[in-house]
């Protein structure tokens, strides 16, 4: 007679996958995954816009100004080396990189608090992760950017390649697919 062990394994599998979706369903439902306001700048405007090489050489300054002088050295820093301790995490970021990628907020710990007690979970985070930003930018010279310093020249950037946008005329040929013809004097 043979023994089914193996069946118990998958059983609690598919117990475990069948909690997972109802737990992330009920999460979808219970408004954790939001999506983002539109008056926050997203880089991902900018993903296929055509632009002049000037505008594009002030955009990745801006971004990597933001990135290097901001909390963003330090979120990163802690992500990669909680998911080395923690491989696990990996999972929650990705998860959150897609939820980002869709124009879904991520979901974070500040989320799923209330406003007051997110907001001070966010600002104790902030004051952990912005140590490396802060002593980059000191030791370059320049300005730390708080998150709200980064979106705020991010959107003045933003604006001003919106705004270039509307000021030139289109140089795009007419659609009667009659080559234009020069005329000589």
């Amino acid at each position: 007679m043979r023994r089914f062990g193996s069946s118990r394994i998958s059983c609690s599998r598919r117990v475990s996958v069948a909690v997972l979706c109802a737990v992330a369903c009920g999460a979808m439902g219970c408004g954790i995954i939001r999506e983002k306001p539109e008056s926050e700048p997203s880089n991902l405007d900018l993903i296929g816009k055509p632009m002049p090489p000037e505008k594009a050489e002030e955009v990745l300054s801006e971004v990597g100004k933001n990135f290097a002088y901001g909390p963003g050295l330090g979120d990163t820093a802690l992500s990669i080396g909680t998911a080395v301790v923690f491989p696990p995490y990996a999972i929650y970021l990705l998860g959150n990189a897609v939820l980002s990628l869709s124009g879904y907020e991520p979901v974070t710990v500040s989320s799923l608090l209330p406003p007051e007690d997110g907001k001070a979970w966010s600002e104790s985070y902030d004051s952990i992760v912005s140590g490396p930003g802060k002593v980059v930018a000191a030791m370059a010279g320049h300005e730390y950017r708080s998150r709200e310093v980064g979106n705020a020249k991010m959107r003045e950037v933003l604006d001003s390649l919106n705004e270039s946008d509307t000021e030139q005329p289109s140089t795009r040929q007419p659609d009667n697919h009659e080559p234009t013809r020069v005329q000589e004097k």
